[in-house]
């Protein structure tokens, strides 16, 4: 994979016209735009050659994982840069994240080699079975998750493809209470997608990519949700496919299509503050480094690294 380091000059031109050029569909309010990102830096391709990247996380020493659904693998990218398959085959895993003991957590896709399962990897390299089924009929094909302060486990389970593969009369979003115990907390979306709680455990935003809206959710101290709104609609283009909060509660996404595909950034009062066109269609995002200002994107057959100038929540 050496071979993804090299760059042309060409190659560099066209990367910094394309990522220069303003958005002629979306732009934030120039009054409420605060300065996100350290402009010096740029957008640095890290990572290329994949078929489909996506689920970026950073672990506490710093090393980057994103799965690569089509080749069934999740990459790992040490903080010096060597790359190598931590994993494969993976179950077509699609987003990753830690749990609150550092243990990565991996919804595991449909497909051919999907295992439509939500699992833990254990430190001997175990797999724990966290959710596999509900009411007694496996998932769609679990896409992305987050985990709250007690440790609890959201998930969403949309179906992209043909309705007739659908295993759950829904596409729903679900709690995970322990392993094997399993809410289904949402059921009125039509495809949800990228999900992320909040810090303090108290809103949890969910994002339809059936309708293209972000949606905000209080949650209350069992683990219940009471719908709270739209934050944000993305509508005609693409919503949100995968999202983080930096330490401020602002929700940055990768959406967008075509000539809007890329970054987002939406504050907690539902204003767009930043949206910065990236080269390749984008799907999700994580923050990293020991000041939690290096913000990893993942884009279809590559990931790229930006930074911040807020850090990520913690």
């Amino acid at each position: 994979m050496q071979s993804i380091f090299r760059t042309t000059l060409v190659s560099s031109v066209l990367l910094t016209v394309l990522l220069a050029a303003p958005s002629q569909l979306r732009s934030a309010d120039p009054a409420d735009k605060p300065q996100l990102l350290d402009d010096s830096f740029g957008v640095k391709k890290i990572i290329g050659d994949c078929r489909f990247t996506e689920g970026p996380v950073v672990d506490a020493t710093g090393n980057l994982f994103f799965s690569d659904g089509p080749n069934d693998r999740i990459v790992r990218v040490t903080p010096d840069g060597k790359i190598s398959d931590f994993r494969k085959p993976c179950g077509r895993a699609n987003g990753l994240t830690l749990d609150r003991q550092g243990r990565l957590v991996m919804c595991q896709s449909g497909g051919t080699g999907g295992g439509r399962r939500v699992t833990r990897l254990e430190a001997n390299g175990d797999e724990t079975v966290l959710a596999s089924e509900f009411d007694g009929r496996t998932f769609n094909a679990p896409n992305d998750l987050t985990v709250d302060r007690q440790g609890r486990i959201y998930f969403t389970d949309p179906n992209f493809g043909d309705p007739s593969d659908a295993r759950q009369p829904v596409a729903g979003v679900y709690r995970i209470d322990a392993p094997g115990k399993v809410a289904l907390v949402i059921s009125n979306l039509q495809k949800p997608n990228g999900i992320v709680i909040t810090p303090d455990n108290a809103t949890l935003y969910v994002s339809d990519r059936g309708t293209q809206k972000l949606h905000r959710y209080r949650v209350a101290p069992d683990g219940g949700l009471q719908a709270d709104g739209i934050l944000y609609d993305f509508s005609p283009d693409r919503g949100v496919d995968g999202m983080r909060l930096d330490e401020q509660g602002n929700v940055w996404a990768a959406a967008g299509k075509d000539k809007t595909t890329g970054l987002f950034v939406v504050s907690p009062q539902g204003k767009l503050l930043l949206h910065k066109p990236m080269p390749e269609f984008s799907t999700n995002l994580a923050f990293g480094g020991a000041d939690r200002r290096d913000l990893y994107f993942t884009a279809s057959t590559s990931v790229y690294r930006l930074r911040t100038m807020i850090a990520g929540a913690k």
